[in-house]
């Protein structure tokens, strides 16, 4: 879970630390306040772009630091393969510079926007009524259907061993003067790469070792000025030692005090001498090395730019262009023996796929049917989707089903397209011509909540980040979005942003953003609700006037009945579903 968020110059943002709990949290306030800002600082956490408009006038840089616990191993897994520190909680962190450069760290360690990107996947899941229209792209539609079913995939393997040995065999298919100008390339950029001798992982190393070594001179003069003090503490202390001795030597009951600065005169020796290596360490290996990582790291950069690819790419597109080099020279592998080894591995990918996509088509149906019993309950009672599994193919695939080549891909061959019948006899259509922005908003939260009643859900508890989900909805079907989302709470964190005060009420948290002026700067601030300054904000977003009497009544309407109202309002719990800790309104 999202334990804290600390946003600094994030435009109307001057400096803004939140503590989060779990469960459902709404975010409300005046257009104009913030609340899209809490968004885009946690955009920005999961490898989001940015730019120099989003930093605060008069500033260098935005700030968003996180705290995320939970679901270590997946963490681990991720922290161990990129060569970040390997700590819990675990700690983001995005900067955004006010020139549009924009720099990352996790845990301490510096990591890339990509590096984000993929820890994103682990924690958290942003979606806007505008990421709602994605749901319009068919080619997401797979990803969306895993998501919500829990279908965890990754035929990386098996994929990449059909495309290895495809390449191989098409490269021994090469006629002898190609093959003969081929080997003059290869010879040419392997000596290139070999000069530099880059080793897996050596990149981001040597961009961590950098970072202390920037600050040498600095260290250096630190540990210096220690010593220095130090050395003129130890004089004093043998002055007060020696004084001691001559008292004990007179009164024998004072050896005690004796002893003590004697432990206290070797501990301070120990430690003078400590910093005195360490400013020697500095200043001998400081400016030495530092300038010895950035040739390195220099020429990282220059190699990847001429091979096209990444620095941390260098070393396995080194053995890359050895092992085709190999083949090429040695000719130790006959034009039957690849065609042999590429059906092999054809087979095992068709295995491993063919799996995937059985397991697949066995949830559709029963996800099918709890998505219809939702969309009833969300104002939908006469739309009907369908989730058509098929078969995708792929012209140049040496992979073949039943005679057809099929895609080879580390999520399988399945493909995957929403079809929706908004009413009762008009017949399906495909999602993107039928679907408005509301419809869209409630598709997304029935199925997500299907995933979850079936026992099919993402498995580790994530943040799901809903910005104005809610639109284009209103009354009782406000009511029946609240309850779905709160039925989220259950086994997410989740935060909300919303202007319906239906929706807010189902809330276990509230938290209102309110933009002031002061010294002449705007600032957005956050202030956790609970009883009438609570009921006066939802109130406000009923009415616009958060003191008139029937909005506020209709407020404590709203509020009492979400709290006598069952945790699940939609459907019986989850199988196997763990209660969840009930916490107050807010901090």
């Amino acid at each position: 879970m999202l334990s804290s968020l600390r946003i600094q110059n994030l435009a109307l943002v001057e400096d803004l630390a939140l503590d989060f709990q779990d469960g459902f949290t709404v975010l409300t306030g005046e257009t104009g306040a913030g609340k899209s800002l809490l968004v885009d600082a946690l955009s920005l956490l999961v490898g989001a772009r940015g730019d120099g408009d989003m930093v605060r006038q008069g500033t260098a840089r935005a700030v968003a630091e996180a705290v995320v616990d939970g679901a270590f191993e997946a963490w681990r897994t991720l922290l161990v393969d990129r060569g970040l520190p390997e700590e819990q909680p675990v700690v983001l962190r995005r900067e955004v510079g006010a020139n549009g450069r924009s720099r990352a760290w996790i845990n301490g360690g510096a990591c890339s926007l990509a590096d984000l990107r993929e820890a994103g996947r682990i924690w958290m899941r942003l979606t806007s009524q505008h990421d709602h229209q994605s749901l319009l792209a068919e080619d997401r539609h797979l990803g969306l259907l895993d998501e919500v079913l829990g279908v965890r995939t990754d035929l990386s393997a098996q994929a990449g061993e059909v495309r290895e040995a495809q390449a191989r065999l098409a490269a021994r298919k090469k006629s002898e003067s190609q093959r003969a100008e081929r080997l003059e390339w290869l010879a040419e950029q392997i000596a290139d790469l070999e000069k530099l001798a880059p080793r897996t992982g050596e990149w981001l190393q040597l961009r961590n070792e950098r970072e202390p070594l920037r600050h040498a001179v600095h260290l250096e003069a630190a540990f210096r000025e220690g010593a220095e003090a130090l050395r003129e503490a130890l004089r004093l202390v043998e002055d007060a030692h020696r004084a001691q001795a001559r008292a004990a030597a007179i009164l024998p009951a004072a050896q005690v005090e004796v002893d003590r600065t004697r432990s206290a005169l070797l501990e301070l020796e120990d430690i003078q001498a400590l910093a005195q290596d360490q400013a020697i360490r500095w200043s001998r290996e400081g400016v030495d090395r530092i300038e010895a990582l950035e040739t390195r790291l220099a020429q990282f950069e220059k190699l990847a730019r001429r091979h096209r690819c990444e620095p941390e790419e260098l070393a396995g597109r080194l053995e890359a262009l050895r092992r085709e080099q190999d083949e090429l020279n040695n000719h130790s592998s006959s034009l039957r023996d690849l065609e042999a080894g590429l059906a092999k591995a054809c087979a095992a990918y068709l295995e491993a796929a063919g799996a995937l996509h059985a397991h697949r088509a066995g949830l559709v149906p029963p996800l099918e049917k709890d998505v219809h019993q939702r969309l009833g309950r969300l104002g939908m009672g006469g739309c009907r989707i369908q989730l058509r599994l098929s078969v995708a193919e792929e012209p140049a695939s040496p992979v073949l089903l039943s005679g057809l080549p099929v895609k080879v891909s580390p999520q399988g061959y399945s493909s995957v397209v929403i079809w929706i019948e908004p009413n009762v006899g008009e017949g399906f259509r495909p999602l993107a011509k039928v679907a408005s922005g509301g419809e869209l908003s409630r598709l997304m939260l029935a199925m997500q909540g299907a995933g979850m009643a079936l026992g099919a859900g993402h498995r580790d508890p994530l943040v799901l980040v809903l910005d104005e989900v809610d639109a284009g909805i209103g009354g009782e079907t406000a009511i029946a979005v609240g309850a779905a989302v709160r039925e989220l709470g259950r086994s997410h964190q989740v935060l909300a942003v919303t202007h319906l005060a239906q929706v807010a009420a189902r809330a276990q948290h509230h938290g209102q953003l309110r933009k002031e002026v002061s010294d002449g700067r705007t600032r957005s601030g956050l202030t956790w609700l609970a009883g009438d300054p609570r009921v006066r904000e939802l109130a406000r977003l009923l009415s616009g006037h958060p003191d008139r009497p029937e909005a506020v009544a209709h407020a404590r309407i709203l509020l009492e009945g979400a709290v006598a109202a069952p945790l699940l309002d939609l459907d019986e719990a989850a199988p196997g579903a763990g209660k969840r800790k009930r916490t107050g309104a807010g901090k």
